[in-house]
């Protein structure tokens, strides 16, 4: 149970960071990087969930 605990805290602390980043560096692209950033974004988070789908989270 404690490894899930710590990997809940490292996956939480994993997408701030990224949010965070993400945040920060949108304020230098054009419309289209952003728009692409975006679209990076949003391909990631869904592999990741369908990855944790498989796993059974």
């Amino acid at each position: 149970m404690r490894t899930y605990i710590l990997y809940g805290f490292g996956i939480l602390l994993c997408l701030s960071g990224v949010g965070y980043l993400a945040a920060e560096y949108v304020k230098y692209l054009s419309e289209p990087g952003k728009l692409a950033c975006l679209m990076l974004m949003v391909g990631m988070f869904a592999l990741l969930g369908r990855y944790f789908k498989e796993i059974g989270w």
